[in-house]
């Protein structure tokens, strides 16, 4: 029985009471309408009514009265409650303590909670299958002893829905975010997408996560996939796929661009997502997004799954042309062989994990010829040939690449089959040189090829393709196909280098300095004249003679500037004799073939004699045969210049050079100076002894002196005495000597 039933059961429980005690005092049955009217009701009272019972039938109809009030009141709060209940926007209940409801409805998923729990609560409850939401109030209500309890429900579907999308957006602006952050970082393909598919997997309503991208033969492969369980992987084409992957979804996206969601039941996956990825506005793959669950992927993801695969596609599009502009720079656009870029990396790679081998450097002969006179055309059609038949030849531990117009390069490991020198001639060069059929060309190559040892040679590609080209350089000279670096031969050469660097400095600092040979008057044995000698006072080797530096200087043309300062230095030692009263004798200065060959030359002369004093004739100039044998009449020309100027002629180093007596005899010249090497064997074997005799002669009917060098003993000295030898300088009378030590010479004099 419900609450309103025991009232009402109260109600006429208490109205049959106060029928019955009315009927007593007035002695018949009384209406319960009379009850309510007093002028009715005291009509009932007999006749000879005491005042006691008209008292007591007016307390019944009071209480009938109160009770009718009560009645009315207690109708009233029930029709508002009603009204409450069932027109209220939220439901509104009350329960009694065996559950059941005293008035109002509950929501379907509400069966009560208990009247003895003291305190409010508030839950959520979810009806119509997860569709609806409400916020639950549940409270106790005690009457009369009675325990109750009463219950609200507020309908928060809206609200729920809102903050649910809020926390997705929320979450999917998550996921976009670190994708941005994630792209910078990454400096692989590999490594941006397992990233990225680890970021989604672990994303809130996300599971797993697939990248996967188009083929060559325009099918998807599985490249990277992650899911929240921490299964992540690269793929690689054969392997079995994940059984969670929606392979055919993924291929519709990749067919149509666009966005694709659907269901997977059956699985654990229950829906998925794909979204296309572009790369340069070309279909490039497909992402796919997983949840477990159902209908995850509403409209919000599907109108926003834009926006991941833009970010996606432009940090793949990165990577990919990244990945295409390192391959363009490794790679020889001409012949598609690896380029030099390539070669020095793999080289370097080698290098530095102790590789032992052999680069060889292939050169195709006459290129720029071959280029000029078929035409670029040809020539590029030649080289992939070229390297088309230099593939089929190279094994797989050998390196190739294409490293310059109509070269390239061969690393052979040291394990190898074939030597450097067995690989050009048994393999490289029957299969390279010969005809080659270039379109409507026919072109006929021979090759040159040069070795470099790693790591012996060098540690690098350059140092090493260098080498290669020196040695095949010297081969080619030799009219031989290959060459061996040489070792030895380098370090000369880095010598020589370095004693360059040392000359150059050594001119800066005024190193070199003016030694003194004295010539002797044969027929008299009187000082006559001196030969100025350059010397090196290095600061750590002291003296270095001519031998070690002059080549060097004449290689770099270096000696024009120290032949100036020789000359000038010895003009002014000339005249701090002559100021010191030393009658200094004339000064015989060397003149190398550049000096003598260079227009400042005369403007040399004239300024060393103007420091000496011109008039003195202090100055005469040695020149050597090679200096005679070019242009003849620009050499009388310039000898004669000189010998204006009041400035001595001889010629050095006679019988060493190539003068035929015909082109002597024409040239200006004053003095011969003998070779010592005929000199020293002069005395010792008989045909020098009358080739110097003949000289000597010669020199005579040309109306010159002659000077015989390298004298050091005195049987020399008589012999040239007695062939009419005017002058003599040597060992005998006397070694190069500095300034200083020649002018004691002088003043013994």
């Amino acid at each position: 029985m419900n609450q309103r039933a025991s009232i009402e059961h109260l109600q006429a429980s208490h109205l049959a009471e106060l029928q019955r005690l009315a009927r007593f005092i007035c002695g018949q049955d009384v209406p319960a309408a009379a009850l309510l009217d007093d002028e009715a009701l005291f009509s009932y009272l007999p006749p000879a009514h005491t005042e006691e019972q008209r008292s007591a039938l007016a307390d019944v109809a009071h209480s009938a009265r109160a009770q009718e009030a009560l009645r009315h009141n207690l109708a009233r709060a029930n029709g508002f409650l009603a009204g409450f209940a069932e027109h209220a926007p939220a439901p509104l209940w009350i329960k009694d303590a065996e559950g059941g409801y005293v008035m109002g409805s509950s929501l379907d998923s509400q069966d009560g909670g208990s009247a003895e729990n003291p305190d409010v609560t508030k839950t959520m409850e979810t009806t119509d299958e997860g569709r609806r939401h409400w916020l639950v109030h549940k409270f106790p209500i005690h009457v009369n002893g009675e325990s109750f309890t009463g219950g609200s429900a507020i309908d928060v579907t809206t609200e729920v829905e809102k903050e649910r999308a809020l926390i997705r957006h929320d979450n999917f602006y998550v996921l976009l975010s670190r994708l941005s952050a994630l792209i910078p970082r990454s400096r692989t393909l590999e490594q941006l997408c397992l990233d990225a598919c680890r970021l989604a997997a672990h994303q809130a309503g996300l599971d797993c996560a697939a990248i996967s991208y188009k083929t060559d033969a325009g099918t998807l492969q599985l490249f990277a996939s992650a899911s929240r369980e921490g299964q992540e992987r690269h793929w690689q084409p054969g392997e079995t796929p994940p059984d969670w992957l929606a392979d055919e979804l993924a291929a519709h996206v990749m067919a149509t661009g666009r966005v694709q969601s659907g269901s997977r039941k059956g699985h654990d996956i229950a829906s998925c997502m794909a979204v296309p990825l572009f790369v340069n506005n070309q279909a490039w793959g497909v992402a796919t997004f997983y949840s477990r669950r159902e209908q995850h992927f509403d409209a919000f993801y599907r109108e926003r799954a834009g926006e991941l695969s833009n970010e996606l596609s432009y940090g793949i599009e990165r990577l990919v042309n990244a990945q295409e502009m390192h391959r363009l720079a490794r790679t020889n656009v001409l012949s598609g062989l690896p380029s030099r870029l390539q070669f020095e990396e793999e080289i370097a790679a080698l290098a530095a994990s102790d590789a032992r081998g052999t680069v060889l450097l292939l050169n195709i002969n006459r290129f720029d010829e071959i280029s000029s006179a078929y035409g670029n055309a040809a020539a590029v059609g030649l080289m992939r040939n070229i390297a088309q038949r230099l593939r089929s030849v190279v094994a797989e531990s050998m390196l190739l690449a294409h490293v310059g117009v109509g070269r390239f390069a061969v690393f052979l490991p040291a394990h190898g089959t074939q030597t450097a020198a067995e690989f050009i001639h048994e393999t490289a060069v029957p299969m390279l040189q010969g005809a080659y059929q270039v379109k409507e060309h026919k072109i006929w190559c021979t090759i040159n090829a040069g070795a470099a040892a790693l790591p012996d040679d060098g540690t690098t590609a350059d140092e090493l393709l260098v080498k290669a080209w020196d040695a095949l350089a010297a081969a080619r000279d030799l009219d031989l196909r290959f060459g061996q670096y040489d070792r030895a031969a380098d370090r000369v050469v880095a010598r020589q280098i370095s004693l360059e660097v040392e000359l150059r400095e050594a001119l800066e600092r005024q190193e070199f300095v003016n030694f003194y040979q004295p010539k002797i008057d044969l027929r008299t044995g009187k000082l006559s004249g001196a030969e100025a000698l350059v010397r090196w006072n290095h600061p750590q080797r002291g003296l270095i003679p001519p031998s070690e530096f002059v080549p060097a200087l004449e290689r770099t043309g270096l000696v024009i500037a120290v032949g100036r300062q020789v000359m000038q230095r010895a003009m002014q030692d000339w005249r701090s004799w002559h100021d010191a009263g030393l009658a200094p004798p004339q000064i015989a200065v060397n003149v190398a073939p550049a000096q003598f060959r260079c227009d400042s030359l005369f403007s040399d002369i004239e300024h060393a004699l103007h420091t000496a004093g011109a008039d003195k004739r202090p100055l005469s100039i040695e020149i050597t045969e090679s200096s005679l044998v070019s242009d003849h009449d620009r050499v009388v020309e310039i000898l004669s210049k000189v010998r204006a100027l009041d400035v001595p002629v001889a010629i050095d180093d006679f019988g060493t050079g190539y003068s035929s007596l015909s082109y002597l005899v024409s040239l200006p010249v004053d003095v011969m100076k003998i070779d010592r090497s005929f000199v020293t064997r002069m005395s010792q074997d008989a045909g020098y002894m009358g080739l110097v005799s003949t000289v000597v002669s010669l020199a005579h009917n040309l109306d010159l002196k002659v000077v015989a060098e390298g004298i050091e003993t005195e049987e020399e000295a008589k012999l040239l005495k007695l062939l009419r030898c005017e002058q003599g300088q040597g060992y005998l009378y006397g070694h190069p000597v500095p300034a200083d030590e020649f002018a004691a010479l002088l003043d013994a004099a």
